[in-house]
């Protein structure tokens, strides 16, 4: 499709709309892929604008970054530029919060306020239309998160009138992989849209995106998400896999490694302090068992 709209407008640009100086002077559309592409609006009848409608999603090109901090951020997600102050002065960790609501007219600016009513500090908030973006927290998360983030939703469900949903991402430390990260929870977002009650986080995910295909890639960057903290321990990843796979039960899997019971717990709670994932449960558990196949079948 995209091929016969560049025969039809052989200045059609590509990408975000950063990319260009003058992003008013054209009509921004979102493909059926999630691409964003532009027509110079000298360059449409109102015909024709009325036709791309019906098989495009129109964008709203004009919520741009308002702060220095946004700006930079905006530099690392979409143009693979890291700006010297992340450098110089590295955060002590990050994570994306990708959100999407139900109403088109929101003014961001209210968005904005509202959100950083909630949090201790101003927080970047980047958006990729006029119902998605993401919100940036730099820093380390919090043992209650969860439940802010349900304040969140009621808060904006109750000063908007409108529906939300937001996907967590991993904490991360590496700023040059904050593009990747970016992209893919983007990604884990709109695979897991139709399951997602108001509140879904990468670790929950992890049964879903395995109903799509995934890309090499992709399982890497999965196994790191989860087994980062761990990854180099490999006695500690055999300890967790026979516990899991003796059904969470830690005398079995004790019997199964030739060790104490106590010792084989002492190793279990070890991963779940390193990693802030509870095997004990279902859902993390799940997730790491699927991860620990993948990593030691790598």
């Amino acid at each position: 499709m995209e091929q016969n709209l560049e025969q039809l407008f052989p200045n059609m640009m590509k990408g975000h709309t950063d990319d260009l100086e003058d992003a008013k002077a054209y009509q921004w559309y979102l493909t059926n892929n999630q691409e964003l592409i532009g027509i110079p609006i000298q360059d449409l009848s109102s015909r024709e604008e009325a036709l791309l409608r019906t098989f495009l999603t129109p964008y709203d090109a004009n919520i741009p970054p308002t702060t220095e901090r946004e700006k930079m951020w905006n530099d690392v997600l979409f143009h693979q530029k890291i700006p010297k102050t992340f450098i110089d002065q590295p955060l002590d960790g990050f994570y994306f919060v990708y959100f999407s609501i139900s109403e088109k007219d929101i003014d961001p600016d209210s968005f904005r306020e509202a959100i950083g009513a909630l949090f201790p500090k101003r927080t970047p908030i980047l958006w990729e239309s006029n119902q998605e973006g993401v919100i940036i927290h730099e820093g380390e998360k919090m043992t209650n998160q969860a439940v802010s983030y349900q304040e969140i939703i009621e808060v904006l469900t109750t000063d908007f009138y409108m529906n939300i949903q937001l996907f967590v991402g991993p904490t991360l430390h590496d700023i040059q992989q904050a593009s990747d990260y970016y992209h893919w929870v983007r990604n884990c977002f709109r695979q897991t849209r139709t399951v997602n009650r108001g509140v879904m986080d990468y670790v929950e995910a992890v049964p879903y995106l395995f109903l799509h295909s995934m890309t090499h890639e992709e399982k890497q960057l999965l196994v790191s998400a989860i087994l980062n903290p761990v990854k180099d321990d490999d006695e500690l990843l055999k300890t967790v896999q026979v516990f899991l796979e003796a059904n969470s039960n830690t005398t079995l899997a004790a019997k199964k490694m030739y060790m104490h019971r106590n010792s084989l717990q002492y190793r279990v709670d070890k991963f779940i302090e390193k990693t802030g994932i509870d095997v004990k449960q279902f859902e993390g558990a799940l997730a790491v068992y699927l991860c620990l196949i993948m990593h030691m079948n790598r």
